[in-house]
């Protein structure tokens, strides 16, 4: 958004202003009531193309008041749509695929569990295996087992412990199956919040095809075309807010001295004779602009203005920025300037 300078108002609104000013007041006091002219103003807004294109269409023309959020102009939008269709069936694959790894991580968690049981039920084989073959060896010590006895009770263990051995594979088999559903997992839904990336960045793209209003305003130009190309950053058309009207005024800094933020003014327009509005000072220039009254001998310090800007309490529908206008503000109570009381503390 952009304020309208309209400068090649400005010089004529100071001198304007100068001579309001001095007719109303000559050699007035703070408490004079001085007017000045200027011109209404209102925000402005060169609405531009975020991305390159081809303008499509301008469904707006000069004068068209659009409400924010309008559609101002379409820019060509085929490639950026086929751009969102391809990301959206890259999204739907990656959702897919997640699918599809959580299915079978949830199948291959069973697995774990039921290797676990097995291996426990072995290790339980492998204990009674183990404390009988210790049994029958010391009853062989003692020659009370026969060998065949000790043979079968050490065969028993070995079969035990080659069960155990073979399920506690499985089962850290079942894990590793385990390990890499749960890193399929987990590059899925990576790949699916890539795509969702993707989506969400093709429907931005694609939005920005869409020209919109910033808000209520009325249409003062077209800067492009249809079937004319445009830039980043290049207006397409220019909306003003009228529901923000203001007076510019060049206030010559001999004048300026009462004035400050918050004053209240009356305004006139010279398209509406007889009628007034009510404002308000919003703004006075941090910094002097050009000057009218230069000394060209360089005897005497040029006199030069300052911009003041005076905001309009409810601005009416006749009101349209550039209309000539005379505001009238009430200035500030100037503070005493006697000798300064003493501050508290001080040295007596």
């Amino acid at each position: 958004m952009m304020d309208r300078a309209r400068l090649r108002h400005a010089p004529l609104a100071a001198a304007i202003a100068i001579a309001v000013a001095t007719a109303a007041a000559p050699g007035c006091t703070s408490s004079a009531r001085p007017s000045f002219a200027g011109f209404v103003d209102a925000p402005v807004a060169a609405v531009a193309a975020q991305v390159a294109g081809r303008v499509e269409s301008i469904p707006v023309t000069e004068g068209d008041r659009v409400q924010k959020g309008q559609l101002l102009a379409q820019l060509d939008a085929r490639e950026r749509e086929a751009q969102l269709a391809q990301a959206r069936a890259t999204l739907a694959q990656a959702r897919e695929g997640l699918r599809e790894a959580e299915a079978n991580q949830r199948a291959v968690l069973p697995t774990v569990q039921g290797a676990g049981a097995d291996v426990a039920r072995a290790q339980a084989a492998l204990d009674e295996a183990d404390a009988n073959y210790a049994r029958v060896q010391t009853l062989a010590d003692q020659q009370v087992a026969t060998p065949q006895q000790l043979d079968a009770a050490r065969a028993a263990y070995l079969e035990a412990r080659a069960a155990w051995e073979s399920l506690g594979a499985a089962k850290a088999g079942a894990h590793a199956r385990v390990a890499a559903a749960s890193v399929a997992v987990s590059n899925a839904r990576a790949a699916t919040h890539v795509a969702e990336a993707a989506v969400a960045l093709a429907e931005v793209q694609l939005a920005q095809s869409r020209v919109l209003s910033p808000f209520d305003g009325v249409v003062v130009s077209r800067n492009l075309e249809e079937g004319e190309w445009a830039a980043p950053g290049t207006p397409v058309v220019t909306v003003e807010n009228r529901s923000r009207l203001w007076v510019r005024l060049d206030v010559e800094e001999t004048g300026l001295g009462g004035i400050r933020v918050g004053d209240p003014a009356q305004i006139s327009v010279v398209a509406l004779p007889g009628r007034t509005f009510r404002g308000r000072v919003m703004e006075i220039g941090a910094e002097a602009d050009f000057a009218l009254n230069r000394d060209v001998k360089r005897g005497r310090p040029d006199i030069r203005t300052f911009r003041v800007r005076v905001a309009v309490d409810e601005p009416p529908e006749l009101l349209r920025p550039g209309m000539t206008a005379e505001a009238t503000i009430v200035p500030s109570p100037v503070p005493p300037t006697g000798p300064s009381a003493p501050v508290a503390g001080a040295a007596r």
